[in-house]
């Protein structure tokens, strides 16, 4: 089976120093079009610079140049005109450039910046994972594997199969810390569930797609590599077939899901859990998150808002498959609760065209993104194979997103459910042609979520920027864009626009309040804004908060 290419950028020695390259960080200042500096850090040769001299300087005088500051030319870039200086043997980057600055006959100096191969996992599934790629994992992965904080993944499902060679490893197993099942046909009634046991492979299936084992050379990998993996079975066994066909008595209620939800809640912060995360692939057609008389939320409703309100935790729900009917319960409950931090999920085919069978409604647009959910290469039950490629439903993008959610928290342990929400809405791609009720923000990006979250400014060079990112106007006041060098020149224009593409303001400054062209304020959502100069333009996208 063919691997996915890599991207590699080489770096070659120059001279007889043939060791491996050292690095180190450098910290530099970007320049924002109204003069303030901005750190960023980036990945630098140790005890390297790259000189360019004035034409004409001779090699006599270079020489003498490089041998005042105790450094020596190992090489030169013809004909560009740079010459390749090692420093002194423990010299700094930082110390080197400032050193060269201004000397006799150099125009420049810069630092000679370290590449890595993009991040792509050795899993021989992997390159049939096209849902991957289409979300920009390998970029994503350069900030965060899912390993560098705590964070587990409460599957609530139809259970995981424990020696899965893709998921044996993740499943949290702590003194009674252990999977669990809620057996609907006796009242929710808990208890511990050996092994665990997979009442059919739907669970085993949504598991692999939010944190199956990457890098390993087995299998497939998962979105968030380093998360755990916590089974909270909520299916009885014996009502299911091995593949969950529709029509037979696999089905569970609302009290089960409901103490599911709060048993993982219970569990935010434990030192052997971390950070939680909650993937709900399971819906109610035509069902109402109120009960009794519609005015009082139902157990399934207080139980989210107990676990995003009182214990912070993100959730990901899928949106429901009824050919484009509403959105079914528990995803349609999003954004009731006092907090946010509920996310429904749409599905996307490979193509990012809006899959026939998902659902749509204003709960994706308020609270929601859509995530690839047509033919999901991820783990399956070992009878069947142990992978399929064929996994097709909005069950499939849900663990998409909840893999996003625990990646963010790796990297961004501190984050509130609220912002795991900012992060994934404000970075996603918004698509052409489909509706705000059809796709919510977008389809995921992992990168540019990754990116808002972390705050590493990794974008490419000719792309506009918003800061800060989410807008909280009650906190900032302001908005302000940031504009790379390539489109610095007169007369910024801006224009800003809501996801279902309507014009909400244009401003000529650099900053924006969060009102309309009537000075209204606008509501919460993801916004689009436009930047014109006399040298181009570039667009990208804020998330407002209110």
């Amino acid at each position: 089976m063919s691997r996915s290419a890599l991207l590699f950028v080489c770096a070659f020695l120059i001279g007889a120093n043939s060791s491996a390259l050292q690095t180190e960080k450098l910290q530099t200042q970007v320049l924002t079009p109204r003069g303030a500096k901005a750190l960023s850090s980036i990945d630098v040769v140790s005890e390297r610079v790259l000189v360019r001299f004035a034409p004409g300087t001779s090699p006599t005088q270079i020489a003498a140049v490089l041998s005042g500051q105790g450094a020596s030319a190992i090489g030169s870039l013809d004909p560009i005109g740079w010459t390749v200086v090692r420093l002194a043997t423990g010299a700094s980057v930082a110390s080197g450039l400032a050193a060269f600055k201004g000397l006799p006959g150099v125009l420049n100096v810069a630092p000679d910046r370290a590449y890595r191969p993009i991040k792509v996992p050795d899993d021989p599934y992997y390159s049939l994972q096209t849902s991957m790629s289409q979300v920009d994992m390998p970029a994503a992965w350069e900030f965060d594997t899912g390993g560098t904080n705590l964070v587990t993944i409460a599957d609530i499902d139809t259970g995981i199969q424990p020696n899965h060679p893709d998921l044996a490893s993740k499943l949290v197993s702590s003194g009674a810390i252990t999977s669990q099942f809620f057996d609907p046909n006796n009242g929710g009634n808990q208890s511990p569930d050996p092994g665990p046991t997979a009442a059919c492979q739907h669970g085993t299936q949504t598991a692999g797609v939010a944190a199956a084992i990457g890098d390993n050379g087995v299998g497939v990998s998962g979105v968030s590599w380093g998360a755990q993996l916590l089974s909270l079975r909520v299916f009885n066994a014996a009502d299911c077939n091995s593949d969950c066909s529709p029509g037979n008595a696999c089905v569970t209620d609302d009290v089960a899901v409901s103490k599911a939800i709060l048993y993982a809640a219970s569990l935010e912060n434990n030192p052997a859990v971390g950070r939680v995360v909650i993937n709900l692939s399971l819906g109610a057609s035509g069902a109402s998150c109120s009960q009794g008389d519609g005015t009082d939320p139902g157990a399934v409703q207080t139980a989210i808002n107990f676990a995003t309100g009182t214990k912070n935790i993100p959730i990901a729900i899928a949106a429901g498959n009824d050919s484009g009917g509403p959105i079914e319960m528990p995803a349609n409950c999003a954004g009731t609760g006092p907090s946010g931090g509920v996310m429904p999920v749409g599905a996307v085919d490979g193509s990012d065209d809006l899959a026939w069978f998902t659902d749509v409604g204003p709960e994706l647009a308020a609270n929601g993104v859509v995530a690839p959910g047509v033919s999901v290469e991820t783990t399956d039950l070992l009878a069947n194979g142990g992978y399929t490629g064929g996994a097709t439903g909005t069950s499939f993008s849900a663990p998409h997103v909840a893999g996003l959610m625990a990646l963010i928290l790796s990297a961004k342990p501190t984050a509130t459910a609220a912002q795991v929400q900012s992060y994934i809405r404000g970075g996603a791609d918004y698509l052409n042609g489909l509706s705000a009720n059809q796709q919510g923000a977008g389809r995921m990006n992992a990168f540019n979520a990754m990116r808002l979250a972390t705050g590493k400014q990794l974008m490419s060079v000719g792309s506009a920027a918003a800061f800060p990112n989410p807008f909280r106007p009650s906190q900032t006041g302001q908005v302000s864009f940031k504009l790379p060098p390539s489109l610095i020149g007169g007369a910024a224009s801006i224009k800003i626009y809501n996801v279902a593409g309507e014009f909400v303001r244009q401003v000529s400054g650099l900053t924006w309040d969060g009102t309309n062209n009537d000075g209204n304020a606008v509501a919460s959502g993801t916004y689009i804004f436009e930047v014109s100069t006399s040298q181009g333009h570039s667009t990208g996208r804020l998330t407002l908060i209110r």
